[in-house]
């Protein structure tokens, strides 16, 4: 997938097809193991006169620190609880759950002690408080809905209406650590999917604001239907996990629309689709590859297909931008890319203990290590050279066929 989805950017950046560039398959194959250094995209003399995005000496280039790979929850069990939160509540009910206090949790752990997951009874299971320990940054799941900076999300409930399958609640022959880290990990998916519909939901606005082409508006409002069915398709696996269906709250939209400028719509979407949907794709791609369970494997090859198409949707706007605003949107793109790749190299979660390796890969995860190794790849393969194409091309309005979802000409 890598080489397709290099050229297709490569064709609609207005580059032409695979200049300079080694031909890798897939975003693990080959991969340098730990932070990558040195010239990214951009050489001397690209934009803002710093050598264009992640060029040498950038801060792409020197590894940066960040780059959580995806939401993470804490949760603690009763007896941590009494433990950690002294006489704040029974000790045996979570946050929000009958006979107990959001005082009930530690509160020494995050600074607004609620439950992150809510069931109809306010628990997690058990009595356990959970809180979201790490926001979604580059590479997570789907394209992230951004209000002043920090990710929004909405809660989780228990309701059957967005799980697609009947069924999918029905006990699965898992370890218990296991089926809980996977209910977890799609739950994690699930809510970022969601996020992403009012992502696109914005970003359609936006387009409509700028003046843009309608086959962008057109593929914009296409992605908005996508994320809906991605989140489906991740709060039915979670739900088959976990064993109880599962479905979003309500999300909070206040602060989360604002007049658009050319240069900030266009440094958002190098963040949130040229970086991290293009991530997104290629991660996707690579979970794909290794499951064996066929519902992971159903779920991942559409989001696969579907982030890949929502990233060149991004690089033809970006590119769409840069032809209309010029310099100024150039110097805005080009650090933005800066900032994402050197997110992107940043530092990951560490491994999950005490699951099955094998059942997580078969179930349709990567351990941390091969999602830095993807992100690795992917940055040096696909993201670094398209950004140096885009940034160094003349200051000219794309070609009519340079659309997201146009073919690339064979060189």
């Amino acid at each position: 997938m890598t080489r397709d989805l290099r050229a297709r950017i490569m064709h609609i950046v207005g580059a032409g097809m695979f200049t300079g560039l080694s031909l890798a398959v897939g975003c693990l194959d080959g991969a340098v193991e730990g932070t990558e250094s040195g010239t990214g995209a951009g050489g001397q003399g690209g934009a803002a006169g710093q050598g264009g995005a992640a060029g040498q000496g950038g801060a792409a280039g020197q590894g940066g620190a960040g780059g959580q790979s995806s939401v993470q929850t804490r949760c603690f069990s009763p007896e941590e609880i009494q433990a950690n939160a002294g006489g704040g509540g029974d000790g045996g009910s979570g946050a929000g759950g009958a006979g107990g206090s959001a005082e009930a949790c530690p509160s020494d752990y995050h600074p607004n002690p609620v439950s992150c997951v809510r069931y109809e009874n306010g628990r997690l299971e058990d009595g356990q408080c959970c809180y979201d320990v790490d926001d979604p940054g580059i590479g997570a799941c789907g394209r992230p809905f951004l209000v002043g900076g920090e990710p929004r999300l909405a809660g989780v409930e228990a309701r059957a209406d967005w799980v697609l399958d009947p069924a999918a609640d029905d006990p699965i022959a898992l370890d218990p650590a296991t089926r809980a880290a996977l209910a977890e990990a799609w739950l994690a998916d699930a809510r970022l999917e969601h996020a992403s519909i009012a992502s696109f939901a914005r970003f359609t606005l936006d387009l409509l604001a700028l003046g843009a082409p309608p086959a962008l508006i057109d593929a914009a409002h296409r992605a908005l239907s996508d994320e809906l069915q991605h989140a489906r398709a991740c709060f039915t696996l979670a739900s088959r996990y976990a064993g109880r269906p599962l479905g979003p709250g309500a999300m909070a939209m206040d602060g989360a629309l604002g007049a658009p400028t050319l240069a900030g719509a266009a440094a958002s979407a190098v963040r949130e689709g040229c970086v991290g949907e293009t991530l997104a794709a290629l991660l996707a791609s690579a979970q794909r590859d290794r499951a064996r369970d066929p519902e992971a494997r159903r779920t991942l090859d559409r989001i696969a297909a579907d982030e890949a198409a929502h990233a060149e949707l991004a690089w033809a706007f970006v590119r769409w931008a840069v032809a209309r605003g010029g310099e100024p949107v150039r110097a805005a793109v080009a650090r933005a890319f800066d900032e994402a790749l050197a997110e992107a190299r940043g530092v990951h979660l560490g491994e999950r203990a005490g699951i099955d390796a094998a059942a997580w890969r078969d179930h349709g995860r990567l351990t941390e290590a091969e999602r830095a190794r993807c992100h690795l790849g992917a940055v040096r393969d696909v993201i670094a050279p398209c950004a140096e194409a885009l940034l160094s091309a003349p200051l000219s309005a794309p070609s009519p066929d340079a659309r997201p979802g146009a073919a690339a000409s064979p060189s």
